[in-house]
């Protein structure tokens, strides 16, 4: 009863008040009104969505950051599977039983896979820690012993708990042997023996640089705020913009790491709701990407909507109330003129004197409303990946680990001989070859050098065949036919006394009697090097000349090994595929072997 009597007199209120008011009580009524509640409605429906739809964008870019992150790991990890797939490595490691001169064998062919392995893009360096019984345990740049490990680090429980399977280690500085320490993160397993399964023969680790990780989450851009880093389960960052903080605490509390053990993807808000995470699990480790940002950022686009959308709301409201109020000046001005008739009406039938002078005029005013609309436009543009490119190897590096090795028999043997020559003998040849073999080491040693003039080689191969003369008694005359202007050209170290070797053990020792010459000669050919070693000794077959300049094998013969690696040093020396080695031979006639270096025009 009481909103009835409130409703008409309302409505005689609104039945005498002026345009104006009217005016005013319709924009209220028919537009503002229903304007605030539309209004209210649309922005609780879509800003919701309009924000989803904004992190499943953004999560798309760290979906493309972690694809491109786990394809870096999983080359890593086929690194990591392909130590454990080669049959030998078990045999290698758990090898500490072996003469020492058996476990220096395992070691090179260890180091030479190792080696191998490291030219994989992405890897830094491969550590293998092994029973600190075998010889090279202490070796410090591929190889170290067990104990060196912390047993008691949290990533060494992890990594047992893996029971063989590759662990991730997060971001720590690592020092190396010979160059700058480095931060890096680790693919670490345990190494059992197969036939006691339950014996850790060795624990192999994989290490690559963290800059791998930052470089790709350098390409992420989401907001001009963002914050974006790799974390571990434990709360420790593996990877950050902010490289001091590499390998710290996180400032993600105990509840949002919670959240991120959740799921593989998703969002949360900090309790303010003013900074929104989102992240990306990383498969195979226990890492996440996440990205933080302030909340503003991420709804900025639903604002920014919102807003035009209350524009338009307003601006046909603002058009329904013209529609009215131009109906409104249309009944008053209707109004008006009927009463204008009605005087006129009056003063014709009765004449002025019933009229009062007073003329009847409008109340109220009218204005005129103008409004502008302004849009405003907002886009997301996604990032695209940039693929990876290989990098070149350096040279040097390549050179240095093609390097050969001298045969430890040799040595052995020789020293057995001067032993049994010193019973049989005067002091005077056991003298004589201890000079020699002094000469060899020096010249071999060249105080660390890999380059040495051909006169010095030439020394060392004198050396080589008067110590191997006086301990076989044999008769191996040696000739060198090289000019004098040619003993200063370089060349690199320990070139010819493998194949000088070669000849001697595999050439003429084949003989009844082991007797023959060895021939060197040498020439200049523009800027080539030619040096020609002939032997006359059993020669060999085209399959096996074949053979020999051929990518070595495991089950290859030593010598087959030293003329490759010859070949290949030649070849990086002189930064040059025409040079190298050049094999002629037939069985009984001997072998002739052609060297050809380039020489350095400096």
């Amino acid at each position: 009863m009481n909103g009835w009597r409130w409703l008409k007199g309302y409505l005689r209120a609104y039945s005498g008040a002026s345009i104006t008011k009217k005016a005013i009580a319709i924009y209220i009524v028919v537009v503002l009104v229903p304007g605030c509640l539309l209004f209210l409605l649309y922005f609780q429906q879509t800003s919701g969505i309009i924000e989803r739809e904004m992190s499943d964008s953004m999560l798309q870019t760290l979906n493309q950051a972690e694809y491109n992150i786990s394809n870096g790991l999983d080359n890593v990890a086929s690194v990591s599977d392909s130590v454990i797939a080669n049959q030998g490595i078990a045999q290698y490691l758990s090898g500490s039983a072996k003469p020492a001169y058996e476990q220096f064998e395992d070691f090179q062919e260890l180091e030479k896979l190792l080696v191998s392995l490291e030219r994989n893009r992405g890897i830094h360096r491969i550590r293998l820690f092994v029973d600190p019984r075998l010889t090279y345990s202490r070796e410090d740049i591929h190889f170290f012993s067990l104990h060196d490990l912390d047993r008691e680090a949290a990533w060494y429980r992890n990594m047992i708990s893996r029971n063989g399977g590759n662990y991730w280690r997060g971001t720590y500085l690592q020092p190396y042997l010979g160059e700058s320490d480095a931060k890096v993160i680790s693919a670490v397993r345990m190494l059992h023996d197969p036939l006691h399964y339950e014996s850790v023969i060795g624990v192999l680790s994989i290490d690559v640089k963290v800059s791998m990780i930052q470089e790709i989450l350098s390409r992420v851009s989401l907001s001009s705020s963002q914050e974006v880093f790799v974390v571990d389960d434990d709360r420790r960052l593996v990877s950050h913009q902010d490289a001091a903080r590499l390998g710290q605490p996180s400032d993600l509390t105990a509840a949002q790491m919670e959240q991120l053990a959740k799921s593989k993807e998703g969002s949360f808000r900090d309790d303010q709701g003013t900074t929104s995470f989102l992240y990306r699990r990383i498969p195979n480790t226990d890492w996440s990407i996440v990205a933080k940002l302030p909340t503003s950022e991420l709804s900025g686009k639903s604002v920014v909507l919102t807003k035009v959308s209350a524009v338009l709301l307003l601006g046909i409201g603002s058009i329904v109330f013209i529609f009215f109020l131009v109906l409104a000046f249309a009944a008053a001005a209707e109004s008006l003129a009927k009463r204008v008739r009605d005087m006129n009406r009056t003063l014709k039938a009765e004449g002025s004197a019933h009229f009062d002078g007073s003329l009847p005029k409008p109340k109220g005013d009218l204005r005129q409303l103008e409004s502008a609309i302004s849009r405003m436009v907002q886009t997301v543009h996604d990032l695209t990946a940039e693929s990876y490119r290989s990098k070149l190897h350096e040279r040097d590096a390549q050179l240095k680990a093609l390097q050969a090795q001298v045969d430890p028999h040799f040595l052995y043997n020789t020293l057995d001989s001067m032993n049994w020559m010193a019973i049989r003998r005067g002091a005077d040849e056991i003298s004589d070859l201890i000079e020699a073999l002094s000469t060899y080491f020096r010249l071999s040693l060249n105080k660390g050098s890999d380059v040495v003039t051909l006169a010095e080689e030439l020394q060392l191969i004198r050396s080589y065949m008067h110590i191997h003369n006086t301990r076989d008694d044999s008769g191996i005359e040696l000739f060198c036919e090289v000019e004098e202007t040619l003993l200063s050209c370089r060349l690199p170290k320990l070139t010819l006394q493998p194949i000088v070797e070669n000849a001697v053990l595999h050439g003429i020792h084949m003989k009844r009697p082991k007797r023959g010459t060895i021939d060197i000669s040498a020439k200049l050919e523009g800027h080539w090097l030619t040096i020609e070693i002939r032997d006359n000794g059993v020669g060999m077959t085209p399959e096996r000349l074949a053979q020999l300049l051929e990518p070595p094998s495991p089950d290859n013969k030593v010598e087959s090994y030293g003329l490759y690696n010859v070949h290949e040093r030649l070849r990086l020396f002189s930064r040059d595929n025409g040079a190298g080695v050049t094999l002629t031979s037939k069985p009984g006639s001997g072998t002739n072997v052609l060297l050809k270096i380039k020489i350095s025009s400096n």
